[in-house]
């Protein structure tokens, strides 16, 4: 995250937010901390401008994969080494009795495993992004416990995105508390309704202009051009992204992120 006196960035990934850290580095007087973590201690900035970043979820989706195709990436890296780092996850933040139980759940599903590093093989391969995505957002990615999606009860009713995006944008203990155990999407709204932190959220398609309109409510005097004189980085190679999808896939995304999509207006086009 990125901290001033008056705001507080939430950086999501996949969702320009590097450029949108670098702009803030140059023009504002702040500093960052963790990246993509999430604010632990609301009431001390509740009274700051608290802003996130998002993502039409059809695209989101095709850039994280060929982002890991490119060798890049957290989610990837996590991927690629299951079971051992779904192992790690749980000695993590369970010590050494949750290894063991995943140690164990990891053993009875033996044979099952896609094999994720083929699967991230060649950003053009269209065959292979379905088949990446069915598997992330089907059952199989039920069973990623990168955090804690795999022990959430929520998983039943969206994606990892919206997830990420969820535990990113509310507030930290409410989340765990209760959002993460939402059974059905009308509690999940209810939830979002009442938790959501964030005053002001970016969007990937807008982004420079919604970075000057930030920056502008906190009283920068920083100017549209300088904010597009700074290149943005960490950038998926990849087609359009409307092209990698079939009539299941694009239905896959409408009803596993629907949170996003009708919250934010997006479409496929």
């Amino acid at each position: 995250m990125f901290v001033t006196k008056k705001l507080v960035y939430l950086q999501m990934q996949k969702t320009g937010s590097t450029h949108v850290t670098k702009v803030l580095k140059q023009h504002t007087r702040g500093k960052a901390k963790e990246r993509h973590e999430q604010l632990e201690d609301y009431e001390a900035y509740k009274d700051r401008l608290i802003v996130s970043s998002v993502r039409n979820p059809w695209d989101w989706y095709v850039s994280l994969w060929a982002f890991g195709c490119g060798g890049s990436g957290g989610f990837h890296k996590y991927l690629i080494h299951t079971p051992w780092s779904e192992i790690r996850h749980a000695q993590k933040h369970g010590g050494m009795g949750a290894a063991a139980g995943a140690l164990a759940r990891s053993a009875a599903r033996i044979g099952r495993r896609p094999d994720w590093k083929a699967l991230y093989a060649d950003a053009s391969n269209e065959a292979n992004f379905r088949t990446w995505l069915k598997l992330v957002l089907g059952e199989e990615g039920r069973h990623i416990q990168k955090e804690g999606y795999a022990t959430s009860d929520v998983k039943a009713v969206i994606g990892f995105k919206t997830y990420r995006f969820l535990a990113l944008t509310t507030a930290y203990d409410k989340w765990n508390n209760r959002g993460r155990k939402a059974r059905t999407y009308e509690e999940l709204l209810r939830f979002a309704d009442e938790h959501t932190i964030t005053k002001r959220v970016l969007r990937m398609e807008t982004l420079n202009g919604d970075i000057f309109d930030m920056l502008q409510s906190v009283g920068s005097k920083v100017t549209l051009e300088d904010i597009e004189s700074i290149g943005k980085t960490n950038i998926s190679v990849h087609r359009k992204y409307d092209t990698y999808y079939d009539d299941e896939t694009y239905k896959l995304v409408a009803e596993r992120d629907r949170f996003i999509i009708e919250r934010y207006g997006y479409k496929m086009f």
